[in-house]
C-alpha cells in the first residue's frame, strides 16, 4: 500500500530576496523539500541549485546551526530547467553532500543555451559554463524524462507542460535565446521547463515552480489534470512575471481565482511586478518569500 503525504515542507535556500539575518541573498533559486508521509517516513530533495555564488552553501550552514540539518539526507536533485540561475551550484551540490546522488531533469536542460546580447555578443547561459555532462555523468547519475516522473509516493514532476492559452508566451530576455539541435542554432523555447506537483494525503495539490516559464496557468492546470484534482492549495517558487504585460498579470490573478488558493509563495523571477499583483489582488494568501524562508503545507486529519 502506497504512502500518503501528510506534511509538505519547503524550505527556500537561495533566492534574491532575504529572509533572516546572516542569510546571503543571490540571483538563483534552491529549496530543499522535506516529505513526511502517513508511516512515519520521509523523503528529501532538493530542487534547484542555484547560481553558483557562495550563498547556497553559505544558507545551507545557516540551516545546520539552526535545526541541525544539511543536504547529506537528500535522495535526489530535481533541475527547474537548464538556466544558469537553478543549474550553476550542481557540482558544488554533490560536493556538499558527499555522494553521487541522482540528477533529474528534461533532456533539454542540459544543452547550450546561448544568450545575444543587442550588440551580437553571445554568451553560455546554461550548465556549459560551469560543466559538461560528461562531466557531471562521471559523479553520479542523470535521470533524463520529458514526461511526467514520479519521484516517490504522491511526488512527480509535471513533464512538458501544455502551453494553451494565449496569454502565456515566452517574452523580452526570453526571446534571445537559443540552442543547439542536430548542429543547428533554434530559438530555445525552454520545454526543458518543469515544475514538481505533490497530491497529500486529504486530497489537496502543492505546486513547487522553478521559473514556470511554461506559465503558472499553464502549469496549475497541468498539475490540475496530472492528479485528476482541482484542489490546488498552494504555489511556491519562481512565475516569471517579471516583465508581464497589464493583461497577463490580469489574466493570471483571474485565472488562479479558481482554485482553492491558501498560500502563493512567489519569490525569485516573479518580479516586483508580478508579486505585486498577486499581493494586491489575494493579500491573504500571498506570502513574503526569500531565502531561509519555510513554508509547511498539512493534510487535514480525517476520522
Amino acid at each position: 500500500m502506497a504512502r500518503a503525504i501528510e506534511e509538505v515542507e519547503i524550505r527556500v535556500l537561495a533566492d534574491s530576496n532575504v529572509q533572516a539575518r546572516r542569510a546571503i541573498g543571490e540571483a538563483g533559486f534552491a529549496a530543499l523539500v522535506t516529505i513526511r508521509y502517513d508511516d512515519m517516513s520521509e523523503f528529501q530533495f532538493l530542487f534547484d541549485t542555484a547560481g553558483g555564488t557562495p550563498a547556497l552553501e553559505h544558507n545551507v550552514g545557516v540551516m545546520k546551526e539552526q535545526i541541525n540539518r544539511d543536504l547529506s539526507e537528500i535522495e535526489l536533485i530535481v533541475l527547474s530547467h537548464g538556466h544558469w540561475d537553478h543549474v550553476a551550484g550542481l557540482l558544488k551540490v554533490l560536493d556538499i553532500t558527499g555522494k553521487p546522488v541522482r540528477v533529474l531533469c528534461h533532456p533539454d536542460a542540459l544543452l547550450h543555451k546561448i544568450f545575444t546580447e543587442k550588440s551580437g555578443k553571445t554568451h553560455e547561459i546554461g550548465i556549459h559554463q560551469y560543466y559538461t555532462v560528461s562531466e557531471l555523468e562521471s559523479r553520479t547519475k542523470i535521470i533524463r524524462a520529458t514526461e511526467p516522473y514520479k519521484i516517490a509516493d504522491g511526488i512527480m514532476t509535471t513533464g512538458v507542460v501544455p502551453r494553451k492559452n494565449s496569454f502565456e508566451k515566452l517574452t523580452g530576455n526570453l526571446l534571445k535565446i537559443t540552442t543547439e539541435r542536430e548542429g543547428k542554432m533554434v530559438p530555445d523555447l525552454i520545454e526543458d521547463d518543469l515544475s514538481v506537483v505533490f497530491h497529500m494525503k486529504d486530497g489537496k495539490v502543492v505546486v513547487l515552480t522553478g521559473c514556470c516559464h511554461s506559465g503558472v496557468v499553464n502549469t496549475v492546470e497541468h498539475a490540475a489534470h496530472l492528479t485528476g484534482s482541482s484542489s490546488i492549495t498552494s504555489i511556491v517558487g519562481g512565475l516569471h512575471l517579471l516583465d508581464a504585460s497589464k493583461e497577463r498579470l490580469s489574466f493570471t490573478v483571474e485565472s488562479l481565482r479558481q482554485y482553492p488558493l491558501s498560500t502563493i509563495g512567489a519569490c525569485h523571477c516573479t518580479g516586483l511586478r508580478g508579486r505585486a499583483a498577486l499581493m494586491y489582488a489575494s493579500e491573504s494568501v500571498f506570502k513574503d518569500v526569500g531565502a531561509t524562508s519555510v513554508l509547511k503545507f498539512q493534510a487535514e486529519l480525517t476520522e
